[in-house]
């Protein structure tokens, strides 16, 4: 006995995955995405510097507080309320300080996110 089976209905059969090929689909998919997000985060994830140094503080047109190290003349920017209210009144004056610091992605500048000391040099 020969059964005829119209074009559509051989289209439709063709077309049609297993269900667990599809779960597997949904899994490898999900699975990629979780590792392009996980690796896409790896480079936020940059832990703050600690720096010991002598140097100056001084204030920039912008209002931002800007640290020059003496011995290799970097700048570090603090530009939270907490940095600039641990310096105070040391602005103009050589000082010791202790801070951690923390480099800009895609930008040359190196910011000061915490001041753990900060001390007058003799």
């Amino acid at each position: 006995m020969l059964i005829k089976k119209t074009r559509n209905e051989c289209f439709l059969i063709s077309n049609i995955k297993p269900t667990t090929q599809i779960k597997m689909n949904r899994i490898t998919f999900l699975a990629l995405l979780a590792l392009g997000a996980f690796c896409a985060n790896l480079g936020f994830a940059q832990e703050a510097k600690t720096l010991e140094a002598t140097g100056k503080f001084i204030k920039n047109d912008k209002g931002a507080v800007v640290f020059t190290d003496d011995a290799d003349k970097k700048r570090y920017y603090g530009f939270n309320d907490g940095v600039k209210k641990k310096v105070g009144d040391m602005l103009n004056k050589k000082v010791n300080l202790k801070a951690k610091v923390k480099k800009k992605e895609g930008a040359k500048i190196t910011l000061m996110t915490y001041v753990v000391s900060i001390k007058e040099a003799k």
